[in-house]
C-alpha cells in the first residue's frame, strides 16, 4: 500500500490536493504550512504499509485513550505499520495549516482511521460530519463508541451523534462499543488485529 496515490509524493500533487481540499484561495501563511506537513510526513508516516489516523478528543483526561491506542500500533506491530494524531504534524513551527484541510489530507492518505468517541464536546463533532460525509472515509473508519447507561448516555452524546453519526457508522458495521478501560483496550487490539 505504500506509494499509493494519495501519498503526498510531490509538491505539485500535494497543492493541488489541497487547492480542492479547501473551498476558498490558500493563503502563504498555508503553502509554507504545506510544506512542512509534507517534511513530517516524509518522516512520520510515509513508508509504512499500513497507516492509522487517530482521532478523538485531546482533553486531559480523553487524551490517554488516544495516547494507548496510538502507543499499541506504534510499540506492539512494527516497522510497518504506523499511528498518529494530527497534532503530530506540523507541531514543531510556527507555521498553522486550516483544521478541516489538515484532517481531509490526513484521511485521505490513511490506510485506517479509528475515531474513539467518549462525548460531544470539541472538534470532534465536525469530524465526524466529515467521516460520515465521504464515503472514501467512511470505508476506512472504525468508531470506538464508550458506552454509558441510557439515561446518562443521552446527556453525554449531541442528538446529532446519536440519531446520525453513529446509526450511519453502525448500520456499515463499524461501530464497536466499551465501558471500561479494559474493554477499551482489549477493543482496540482485537480490533487492529483484525484490521492488519
Amino acid at each position: 500500500m505504500s506509494g499509493s496515490s494519495s501519498d503526498p509524493e510531490d509538491d505539485d500533487t500535494l497543492l493541488s490536493r489541497a487547492r480542492r481540499q479547501y473551498p476558498g484561495s490558500l493563503r502563504p501563511r498555508d503553502y509554507e504550512a504545506l510544506t512542512h506537513y509534507k517534511a513530517d510526513w516524509a518522516s512520520l508516516a510515509a513508508g509504512a504499509d499500513h497507516r492509522f489516523f487517530i482521532l478523538g478528543s485531546f482533553a486531559d483526561g480523553d487524551r490517554a485513550r488516544l495516547t494507548s491506542l496510538k502507543a499499541y500500533i506504534n510499540g506492539e506491530l512494527g516497522p510497518n505499520y504506523v499511528a498518529y494524531t494530527m497534532d503530530d504534524f506540523i507541531a514543531d513551527v510556527d507555521a498553522t495549516l486550516n483544521a478541516i484541510l489538515k484532517f481531509q489530507l490526513l484521511a485521505a492518505d490513511s490506510h485506517h482511521i479509528l475515531a474513539v468517541c467518549e462525548h460531544d464536546h470539541g472538534g470532534q463533532l465536525i469530524e465526524h460530519g466529515l467521516l460520515i460525509g465521504r464515503r472514501s472515509y467512511l470505508d476506512k473508519t472504525q468508531l470506538l463508541k464508550r458506552e454509558y447507561e441510557d439515561d446518562v448516555e443521552k446527556d453525554i452524546y449531541s442528538w446529532m451523534q446519536a440519531f446520525g453519526v453513529f446509526e450511519i457508522v453502525e448500520y456499515h458495521d463499524r461501530l464497536h462499543e466499551w465501558e471500561t478501560i479494559e474493554e477499551y483496550e482489549q477493543l482496540y487490539e482485537d480490533l487492529v488485529q483484525g484490521l492488519i
